[in-house]
């Protein structure tokens, strides 16, 4: 009797136990089999998955692809779906989407070697992480994981469920599915992989940033082989097959060339924001669950430019470039700071600096809108406005000059007396026909006449490009085509222009710019045989160095400076003269 009340005392608290374990097991359970895969699998409105490429057709980066299925089933090579199956789930063709035998030898196996050496899971059980789960590790995620493996595998065809799979996984470098790995690694698409290759990439699966080519190759070598003996001993493969495999040499893709772009998430997210303005302008949202972006962006010469800023002395001082296809308002190159890979600021978009002597050219294109001449007269002295007595550069006043020596000169109180004598509001009116002042009012104050007002380096370079575009305004644009899928387009750049400058006006800007490369401020961009039109820029205590060109259809703004504001021991020369390297080194790239 007393056994049996011991025994009584002893099962109690196994069943209390058993009882705690099993209601949140059964609310578990009753969530997850509600579980709908085709609610995710085939929603239209969640992430666009964007491939951004450049005008000259090189892939940039791809985003938010977690629920893009990128390939039919049918184009996914054979070899490639029989590679993974050999490496990841040898039973995926016959199981229920949970493998017991393949849990027992995994443990039997782990047991032998005294440490995890190998799992269990499926790959329909990675399917329901990679797509409706996490990776979190705890039982009721995997107690999820193993309902949603059943549903799939009873409502899905084992091929649907392979081809999720193949698309979704993730295989380091950033590269999601098997055409993200194979451009990524080889810089080819699935179906010209070598079965050594595809052997390298189902290598990665376990593990990729341990198994990475670009980090260890001989490691990932020798998971290559293992999985090509897989293979073999699975009878996917011949022998002939085999061997021809384990001596064929590996070439990776260099993963500089595109380092660039995959690491400068400012550019990248530029082009995106303007993607998402334009898919919101246009009223699309939803419409299309895949987007491919052709931006403007020349890879050579944003190669060349962001190489080139690296280069930059002191090691603190910025910069920011662009450069616009003056005909069209496309931006070829963008470059928003020294190292993309650390910068998080568009400083070629969003620094709103002190324009300096950069501005000077809305002044005298409002005198030449008026009537006036390049030969007109005024006084270069010194000369006082109330309160307000600004100096020229080193102190140096030229006395009664003409407009194009001011210019040329780069005079301060000429521009001022402009702006006084046609009045500031048609100044400001002017600056704003071209985007000046557009994001930040323009206040009406003298100073505004020699550039204090601020505003960014792409819409000061678009002045100067409209010039070069014969007085055509073209708003700036760093994409040049959006398609779905099917190669629909869904928009395309018709670069709708406005004449704002007459062409005898063209003429007379284009003298005074020329003349500053060649004979004034700007002379550090001069470059042999080639007419330049352009104009420097020093912001006070040298804190902003500017430098905008125009040549042979393109126009290019240089801006250097320090993001604290602090003084540079430099001056717009250096802003000059780096243009001048870049636009030397796209002339040798072409």
């Amino acid at each position: 009797m007393l056994k049996l009340k011991q025994r009584k005392y002893l099962l109690t608290p196994l069943f209390l136990f058993f009882i705690i374990l099993l209601f949140p097991l059964i609310n578990i359970i009753k969530i997850t089999t509600k579980f709908k895969p085709e609610n995710l699998i085939h929603k239209d409105n969640l992430n666009y998955s964007y491939e951004i490429y450049s005008s000259d057709n090189k892939l940039i980066n791809k985003l938010s692809r977690k629920y893009d299925v990128l390939n039919d089933s049918e184009i996914i090579p054979t070899l490639i779906k029989n590679a993974f199956i050999s490496g990841e789930d040898k039973r995926f063709m016959y199981h229920n989407g949970i493998d017991l035998m393949g849990l027992l030898r995994a443990f039997k196996n782990n047991l032998e070697s005294g440490y995890i050496r190998e799992g269990g899971s499926t790959i329909t059980q990675q399917v329901s992480r990679i797509i409706f789960l996490n990776n979190d590790l705890n039982i009721k995620r995997k107690i999820k994981e193993l309902i949603i493996s059943l549903i799939l595998d009873f409502k899905y065809s084992k091929s649907y469920i392979l081809k999720l799979y193949l698309n979704n996984i993730y295989l380091g470098s950033g590269a999601y599915g098997v055409n993200e790995a194979s451009q990524i690694y080889f810089g080819k698409f699935i179906n010209e992989l070598s079965l050594s290759e595809i052997a390298l990439i189902v290598g990665l699966a376990p593990a990729p940033s341990i198994y990475s080519p670009f980090n260890n190759i001989n490691l990932a070598l020798k998971n290559r082989d293992k999985i090509l003996y897989g293979m073999y001993s699975d009878g996917y493969i011949t022998k002939n097959d085999l061997n021809y495999a384990l001596n064929e040499k590996i070439k990776l893709n260099n993963p500089q060339e595109n380092s660039i772009y995959l690491g400068d998430s400012v550019l990248i997210n530029f082009i995106l924001n303007e993607t998402n303005k334009l898919i919101n302008y246009k009223g699309i949202e939803g419409k299309y669950n895949y987007i491919k972006i052709k931006s403007s962006i020349n890879t050579a010469w944003q190669n060349k430019a962001q190489n080139l800023a690296r280069s930059i002395q002191p090691e603190d001082l910025e910069i920011a470039l662009v450069t616009i296809d003056s005909n069209s308002g496309l931006i070829r190159t963008m470059i928003s700071g020294k190292e993309p890979i650390s910068n998080t600021f568009n400083r070629a978009t969003y620094a709103i600096r002190p324009l300096s002597s950069t501005f000077k050219i809305i002044p005298y294109m409002a005198a030449f809108k008026d009537g006036k001449n390049l030969k007109d007269k005024y006084y270069d002295v010194p000369t006082c406005w109330d309160d307000y007595c600004p100096k020229n550069f080193s102190n140096i006043y030229k006395g009664k000059i003409s407009l194009i020596e001011a210019f040329k000169s780069s005079s301060n109180i000429v521009p001022i007396k402009i702006s006084k004598e046609l009045g500031l509001e048609k100044i400001i009116t002017l600056a704003n026909e071209f985007g000046i002042g557009y994001q930040h009012k323009i206040e009406e104050f003298l100073p505004l006449a020699i550039g204090s007002y601020g505003d960014s380096l792409l819409n000061i370079s678009n002045v100067y490009s409209t010039i070069n575009n014969s007085g055509w305004l073209i708003k700036p644009s760093i994409l040049e085509k959006l398609e779905s899928r099917n190669g629909e387009i869904i928009w395309e750049n018709n670069f709708e222009a406005k004449r704002v400058i007459k062409k005898i006006n063209i003429k007379k800007l284009n003298k005074i710019l020329e003349k500053s490369v060649s004979e004034g401020s700007g002379i550090a961009a001069s470059i042999r045989n080639e007419k330049i039109f352009g104009k420097t820029g020093t912001s006070d205590g040298n804190r902003d160095l500017w430098f905008i060109g125009s040549l042979k259809g393109i126009t290019t703004g240089v801006w250097l400076g320090f993001d604290d504001y602090k003084k540079t021991n430099l001056s717009s020369a250096n802003a000059a003269l780096f243009w001048k390297m870049y636009i030397k080194s796209i002339n040798q790239s072409e």
